[in-house]
């Protein structure tokens, strides 16, 4: 039991380090992008930033089902539902940092890359390739 709190802790770090992380290095490279209250509006950035986040949300899924002890779909989808509670209190409390369709894309997106996060770790197993035994 320890060790899957640990695996979904551990996927949710990751994801929350990797997106902040790159969220403070663009805000800080082109700074003229955000408003005083972070605000985007550029449509091409804001599809950046739901790319790179669905991008690092479906490798900490794949991460947590990689460190699961078993059931590694199961641990990436608790994730998701994990993460899409967070985005929700996420987006409630940002909504006015980006237009709707924005926020309703990042909710959207979330269980989509628990799965294929999830997904990419079961085929590696099924495949038992070196992947697999990394």
């Amino acid at each position: 039991m320890l060790r899957s709190i640990v695996a979904v802790v551990v996927g949710f770090m990751v994801i929350g380090a990797l997106a902040f992380g790159t969220d403070a290095v663009l805000k800080s490279t082109i700074p003229q992008s955000f408003g005083p209250d972070g605000a985007v509006s550029d449509v091409g950035l804001l599809l950046v930033m739901q790319l790179y986040v669905f991008a690092y949300a479906t490798f900490g899924c794949w991460l947590t089902a990689r460190l699961a002890p078993s059931r590694p779909m199961r641990h990436a989808l608790v994730l998701g539902v994990l993460g899409l509670a967070f985005n929700v209190a996420g987006t409630v409390a940002m909504w006015h940092t980006a237009p709707a369709w924005y926020h309703v894309l990042a909710l959207a997106l979330v269980m989509p890359a628990a799965w294929l996060g999830g997904w990419i770790r079961e085929r590696q197993l099924a495949g038992g390739g070196a992947l697999a035994a990394a």
